[in-house]
């Protein structure tokens, strides 16, 4: 209790300052939790509360975020799953990737490792490229031991020697071209000499490399002391004395801080069966308050590389040293923070199934002519359920045995389907589409067949649902909608893609799970290797599922799930070694404008002389400019303005044939742009993306398929992986390009699809102003010159489909509807507060319409009604919009709609037609309905 008024007086002291004092102030509080101050000694070590035999880590690693799953110290003490292994093993390898970043191992000949313990991380480091030699200094016999045993055992004697005695010591020879440390100022009394002695034995233009918590402030708080942490201030001063210039360096604080993320610390000790006495209770204790304030901001996990600058004046140094540590950026700032890949993961259990022996109720199944329909049926009808079969037709009419016949390009014909099934009382509960198995395997298609197919599937689906839509405004219930496919999907680049035609309806299946929530769009891709019974049993299964997984792939009897993972690669690792030949030709689509002429301009940059851009349209002024420079810098540039890559291919090849040299290279950039939320969408708008993605697509493939190509990379826009209302056009054909990438893969073809954030150049006002509301959502826009250092990348060994987007995930999170993210984005889920903080928000709604007075029910559905608006705008919290106000005075147009539709389905559960909030209707009078809803 006296502690808890000292430290009241304390936080009134100090309000007002900074965020890092008020950490180090929060955590002065924490005082029965943390251990007890004593004598400033050496900072607690990893090694003391690791299982022996725990070979893989004895230091803090980076997790981008906070992985509920995963538990440091369960994993220190050997028990983990293998996905919890799989975390730590990236989470080392970021680490180590980050920390040697600026300093090419391949050039350097002596490698000074100290403050290595037993030497795990210069037996990591022996692994990189390069034929350097390791002098490893340990500083007790028991390192020095556990060191050579540790080099033995993994025949390293001739790269590493571990050595012992004095730092500074003759014995050992100066000159190593680098120096390294992580984790290695253990000691306070210690840390001035160590710097003296490596200031002695780095070469003049050598570097070190070092990774360490440093607190950023000077503040003395109890159970912060016994940390021993260093300074800020006192490393700007260690490094300068010793002649050290700061030359790269980066904070991954929220990062150590996420992996030592453990709410439930006292019930891991007790797991244990630790005491409050036991040292390495002790040591888990002053990790959790490390892990405070690393999350807090208090302390800074620096990775750091200074260059050894004698010549330098020291004071110059000192500014120098000084204005970079105090200003670092973010590990999360990295460009190699924002490459993703969706990845299907495979499940170690089937779905979890329906538990309440009802039936299922009625199947709308649109059938296949293969029969997985009918096979799907009776086991429907075996469970109690019935099936309404839905065959393509020339014309809309009903069989004599109660099914339908439907013409897929015929909306009107979908729409009388729902009304007879609707007059008859046989309303779905669920809605099965099959048509997408009957595509047509896809080589020896000509552009125009392949075109037409995919546009059948597509168009199918589109208007199936508008049907359902229209539907589900005189329905409380929407059925949940089916996706099927059969080999469109490709899982650990295993098998073939015979269905890659039916990729696109992956694509509209995003679009309408992200613009309608409530038909619950489930994707399904089957195995074309199974017979037609085993796969009718496994669709079965999925229907029956009660989890949230929403894209399922199923092969060889396992399930795999879809998710969005983060793609790791440094330069070390094989990435970034991009050569584009003076003496070969590479053909850009679009590249005439936007990105595609961006692209045109960096590839001449890296020595590319042979350029032939194509576009649609007419040139720009701009880039007729920006051709001109090209051509300024020795490069021959055939720039050919109208021509469409998907007819016009026998001209262009026939022209680099005749007077260029070989074709090496494809970057298919084109595209077209005819935006509109999916109730607006129509054949012929999804046919005008189409040409350009993907007739252009599978022309350039069908001309190249037998060419020598170092690459074949398509671009596309980000909203491909994370989804975006009014782009269901976009997202089925960028689904194709997916799809072809994957597909020339297994034909061992190169093949490449990469999704872009928005790329923004320096100083353009717009797109800064255009970033700025960006972030506020949690996806930033990409600097040109680090969207180029990715590109590099994106040509390397990185899968099939990789998205490049700067996201911060609790911002992104935070801002979707509902009580938790959706499947795809479930490693990045972290702490689920905000999704109960949204369903505490709901049942107190809730409690107040249905167990109040109607006048203060009303008032607090107008009340949440009106700031939902607000957020769709983008209004702020102090202009909620008054009651009178009608959504379109106010400014929203169909895809808010969308959104806010969204929000009303996803935290209320209610299905608010979308024409109604379009209908120009006041806010009070639709906050009056959503009442009625609610009651």
């Amino acid at each position: 209790m006296e502690q808890d008024g000292q430290g009241r007086i304390l936080a009134e002291r100090l309000a007002a300052l900074s965020p890092e004092r008020r950490a180090l102030l929060e955590l002065a509080l924490k005082g029965p939790r943390a251990p007890a101050p004593r004598a400033p000694g050496p900072r607690p070590s990893m090694r003391e509360v690791l299982q022996e035999g725990t070979e893989d880590f004895a230091t803090l690693a980076l997790l981008p975020e906070v992985a509920p799953s995963f538990s440091w110290l369960l994993a220190a003490r050997g028990s983990r799953t293998d996905e919890q292994s799989r975390l730590l093993e990236d989470a080392h390898r970021d680490l180590r990737g980050a920390l040697f970043r600026a300093v090419d191992l391949t050039t350097c000949a002596r490698v000074l490792g100290f403050g290595g313990g037993d030497g795990r991380e210069w037996v990591a480091l022996a692994r990189r490229p390069g034929t350097f030699q390791i002098i490893g200094h340990a500083s007790s016999p028991q390192d020095v031991e556990a060191a050579r045993e540790r080099v033995r055992t993994r025949s390293l004697e001739g790269r590493i020697q571990v050595v012992t005695g004095g730092l500074d010591s003759e014995g050992l020879e100066a000159g190593f071209d680098v120096a390294f440390g992580l984790e290695a100022l253990r000691h306070p009394e210690e840390r001035a000499s160590l710097f003296a002695a490596l200031g002695k034995k780095v070469r003049e233009g050598g570097r070190l490399v070092l990774g360490d918590v440093f607190l950023k402030t000077g503040l003395s708080l109890p159970h912060v002391e016994r940390l021993s942490l260093p300074l800020l201030e006192e490393l700007v001063s260690w490094l300068t004395t010793n002649g050290f210039l700061v030359v790269d360096c980066v904070d991954a604080a929220r990062e150590a801080g996420n992996f030592l993320h453990e709410p439930e610390m006292d019930a891991r000790l007790s797991q244990l069966g630790w005491g409050h006495e036991d040292a390495r209770t002790e040591a888990a204790r002053a990790y959790e308050v490390m892990g405070g304030l690393l999350r807090g901001g208090a302390a800074a996990y620096l990775l750091l590389t200074a260059e050894k600058r004698s010549e330098l004046e020291p004071r110059q140094v000192e500014a120098l040293n000084r204005e970079r540590l105090m200003t670092v950026p973010r590990y999360a700032d990295l460009p190699h923070t924002w490459l993703y890949a969706p990845r299907w993961r495979p499940v170690a259990s089937g779905p979890r199934l329906e538990d309440a022996p009802s039936p299922p109720g009625h199947c709308l199944v649109f059938a296949d002519k293969g029969g997985l329909g009918g096979a799907l049926a009776r086991r429907v009808g075996d469970a109690g359920g019935r099936c309404t079969f839905v065959h393509r037709g020339e014309v809309f009419r009903q069989n004599e045995d109660g099914g339908y016949e439907v013409p897929i390009r015929n909306p009107e014909a979908f729409l009388r389907l729902t009304e007879a099934l609707s007059a008859a009382g046989t309303v779905p509960s669920h809605v099965v589409y099959l048509w997408g198995l009957d595509v047509p395997e896809p080589e020896g298609l000509t552009v125009s067949q392949l075109q037409d197919e995919t546009l059948d599937a597509c168009g199918g689906i589109l208007y199936l649902t508008q049907a359902l839509l229209k539907a589900g405004a005189s329905h409380p219930a929407s059925p949940s909608l089916w996706i099927v496919t059969r080999g469109a999907q490709r899982a650990e680049d295993a098998g073939g893609l015979p269905g890659l035609l039916g990729a696109p309806l992956w694509g509209v299946g995003k679009a309408i799970a992200y613009e309608h929530p409530e038909l619950d769009c489930r994707r399904v891709d089957v195995d074309p290797q199974r017979g037609l019974e085993e796969g009718a049993q496994a669709l079965w299964t999925e229907l029956r599922s009660r989890d949230e997984e929403d894209q399922v792939l199923l092969r060889e009897g396992r399930r795999h799930v879809l998710r969005l993972a983060r793609h790791r690669q440094w330069d070390w690792e094989g990435a970034g070694h991009l050569q584009l030949r003076a003496d070969a030709t590479y053909l850009v689509t679009g590249g005439l404008g936007g990105l595609g002429l961006q692209v045109a301009r960096w590839m001449v940059e890296r020595g590319a002389r042979n350029l032939v851009l194509l576009g649609r349209k007419r040139a720009s002024d701009v880039s007729a400019e920006e051709v001109r420079e090209m051509r300024g810098r020795g490069a021959a540039i055939i720039s050919l303005a109208g021509v469409s890559v998907d007819s016009d291919l026998d001209f262009v090849m026939a022209g680099i044939s005749k007077s260029m040299p070989p074709l090496r290279g494809i970057i298919h950039a084109a595209t077209e742009v005819d935006d509109g939320i999916l109730v607006h969408q129509t054949r012929e708008r999804l046919g005008r993306v189409f040409a350009a993605k993907v007739s252009g697509a599978w022309n350039l493939h069908r001309w190249l398929a037998g060419a020598p190509l170092d690459f074949f990379l398509s671009l596309s826009s980000s909203t491909s992986l994370m989804g975006a209302s009014g782009q269901g056009n976009h997202l089925a054909a960028t689904a194709f390009l997916d799809g072809l990438a994957e597909y020339r893969r297994s034909m061992g073809l190169p093949g490449q699809s990469s999704s872009w954030g928005a790329w923004a150049q320096p100083g353009d006002e717009a797109a800064a102003a255009l970033d700025a509301r960006m972030r506020k959502r949690g996806v930033g826009m990409v600097p040109t010159q680090q969207a180029f250092s990715i590109l590099e990348q994106v040509f390397g060994p990185v899968p099939a489909v990789v998205g490049v987007m700067p996201i911060h995930w609790p911002t992104f999170l935070g801002g979707l509807p509902g009580e938790g993210p959706p499947p795809l984005f479930a490693d990045f889920g972290g702490d689920a507060g905000s999704g109960r903080a949204d369903a505490e928000r709901r049942r107190e709604l809730l409690r107040r319409v249905r167990g109040g007075s109607a006048e203060d029910g009303r008032s607090a559905v107008l009340e949440w009604f009106s700031e939902r608006v607000a957020k769709v705008l983008e209004l702020g919290a102090t202009q909620l919009p008054e009651s009178e106000q009608t959504l379109h005075e106010l400014g929203l147009d169909s895809l808010m709609g969308v959104e806010l539709k969204k929000l009303l389905h996803a935290e209320l559960r209610v299905e608010f037609p979308l024409q109604e909030l379009l209908g120009g209707k006041s806010v009070g009078e639709l906050s009056g309905s959503l009442y009625e809803a609610l009651r």
